[in-house]
């Protein structure tokens, strides 16, 4: 999973950085490259449109401010014909939220669902907390309302431990998870 090109859309597709490689991104007919970690490309192609946004993966980077710029260019590639990829250095976070923030505004998606469509694609797909938070900003923007919440994990081990409703399962499955591990120590 690590280590392939994703397709999202027939025009856009996700990946982490060891998987982008010429031979990649020629066998999938990539046209644009959206680089969004701190690292330099590792391709050669000279006729692939390449922009780096340097961010972050962090709660407190300020991801939606490239929200547009990002979802408006991967459109425009799209309407010229090309592909676009949006990689990071493990395609889990911050290229996962602009392949989030895209579906929403391009395909009217709402949140939850472009992140089901999203994570239906590249099954480790997980923006960090403050990236969500601002997609359900971004999806108040978009639409006036909002299809998820950030909820507190009852039992967590920070009663300050909040996640994304579509993770809320998830986390209690760990937390049972780690108790049951807490629980057999003590045996």
């Amino acid at each position: 999973m690590l280590s392939e090109l994703n397709e999202v859309t027939d025009h856009l597709f996700i990946a982490s950085l060891r998987s982008v490689t010429d031979a990649s991104l020629q066998q999938k007919g990539i046209t644009c490259v959206i680089n969004c970690s701190m690292t330099a490309p590792n391709f050669t192609l000279s006729t692939i449109k390449y922009f780096p946004i340097m961010i972050e993966d962090n709660e407190k980077t300020n991801i939606a401010s490239y929200f547009n710029e990002v979802t408006d260019l991967i459109y425009k590639e799209y309407t010229a014909g090309g592909k676009t990829l949006v990689y990071c250095i493990a395609g889990i976070s911050r290229s996962a939220t602009f392949c989030i923030a895209y579906l929403m505004k391009y395909n009217e998606m709402n949140l939850r669902n472009a992140f089901r469509h999203l994570r239906s694609r590249r099954k480790i797909v997980r923006p960090n907390n403050g990236f969500f938070k601002q997609l359900i900003d971004f999806e108040q923007h978009l639409y006036n309302k909002t299809s998820v919440q950030m909820v507190r994990v009852p039992n967590a081990d920070s009663p300050d431990c909040v996640v994304p409703d579509v993770f809320y399962e998830v986390c209690k499955g760990m937390i049972w998870l780690k108790s049951c591990k807490n629980t057999l120590r003590k045996w």
